[in-house]
């Protein structure tokens, strides 16, 4: 990974960066102030089912398997009150639940204001599904961990149920957005273009690239070998520009020092596991070590500021923090508060002019 010494520049990314929690900064500014806030988005499994087994999810971390119920859904966006904006549904393969489409349907009518669903695609030629993603999402992102057996070989299922996705988005004006992600290294360099090719004949609209990440097992991921990798991806936005955005968030390929003293993204990104459990950060999830608070089968208004939960919240730091590899979106978000706790010019800059994101509350 690239070394970086000095404090990294903002981003330009659309879809995600280490600093796209600063498109929230009356909310920081609360939070800062020791303020008890509402998170900005609520990530949030159905099930943590999969119709696949991809080596490189996280989602396969979970040692048995679970289901949440209509009852659990509608009592959860109750005790949010309206108050959280985005909406992630994610798992395990939400689209293989049978309360996908009420739980998109209930979103809607609770006051969530984008709504995005990471799906591996294998289901996107369901009617069930797809209307209700055209009736109520904001975006997909087709996650494409295990791409080079998906594409390079010679099976682009995935690719023709996408492009028969975007006809009917064309043919009705929907407002949902396709996006791809991939996992890069350096060993699948070579192979990026081959993707981004695939992704753009299929009329995609957004392609996000992440590290690829070994040891999620041990809950700690360590990222493979990125080196020319976003020489690659710089290479691919001249290439196809006007065809499709490709995104990346650069921080997370960059080995700049992380520091924080509590994980201050837990106020701003709720994430909720299938088992009915909050976990600390999306790269932990389903880590029994890191479960802030059991919300039971009725979730209790107010479970957000509880003592028990917000004494682990505050008890992880970068020293003792064993995920802090991933550089995962949470960790980023970390320390960019933690040097605006710091009054850090640099972070403090960002926050007063934080770039320009596609779907901000999707955090």
């Amino acid at each position: 990974m690239k070394s970086e010494k000095s404090t990294p520049t903002p981003a330009t990314d659309l879809v995600a960066s280490g600093y796209k929690i600063a498109a929230h900064r009356e909310r920081i500014r609360d939070y800062l102030r020791g303020q008890a806030i509402f998170p900005v988005c609520l990530e949030f499994d159905l099930t943590s089912r999969c119709s696949r087994t991809c080596r490189d999810c996280p989602s396969t971390r979970a040692r048995e398997h679970w289901e949440v119920s209509r009852e659990f859904v509608e009592r959860l966006f109750a005790a949010l009150g309206g108050n959280v904006p985005g909406l992630l549904l994610t798992g395990g393969e939400p689209t293989i639940s049978p309360l996908l489409p009420f739980t998109l349907g209930h979103a809607r009518a609770s006051g969530f204001r984008e709504i995005a669903v990471v799906t591996n695609g294998s289901h996107l030629d369901q009617n069930d599904v797809c209307a209700a993603l055209l009736a109520h999402a904001s975006t997909i992102r087709v996650s494409l961990y295990d791409w080079e057996v998906q594409v390079l070989s010679g099976s682009e299922s995935i690719f023709q149920k996408l492009q028969a996705l975007r006809r009917r988005i064309d043919a009705g004006a929907s407002p949902l957005r396709i996006g791809v992600s991939a996992l890069t290294s350096t060993a699948r360099r070579g192979r990026l273009g081959r993707l981004v090719q695939a992704a753009a004949a299929a009329g995609v609209h957004w392609i996000y690239f992440h590290p690829r990440c070994r040891h999620w097992d041990r809950g700690q991921p360590q990222p493979e070998e990125q080196s020319g990798v976003l020489d690659e991806i710089a290479r691919l936005r001249a290439e196809f520009s006007g065809q499709l955005d490709i995104e990346v968030s650069s921080q997370r390929y960059q080995d700049f020092p992380l520091n924080f003293s509590g994980y201050h993204a837990a106020h701003f990104m709720l994430v909720v596991g299938a088992d009915r459990k909050n976990y600390l950060g999306a790269e932990v999830k389903y880590h029994p070590d890191f479960v802030t608070a059991d919300l039971g089968d009725i979730p209790a208004d107010g479970f957000l500021w509880e003592a028990a939960r917000l004494g682990r919240i505050a008890g992880q730091d970068s020293h003792s923090y064993r995920a802090l590899g991933s550089r995962h979106r949470g960790v980023l978000y970390n320390d960019f508060i933690e040097r605006l706790k710091r009054h850090d010019p640099a972070a403090e800059r960002v926050l007063a002019a934080p770039p320009s994101f596609r779907f901000p509350h999707i955090l």
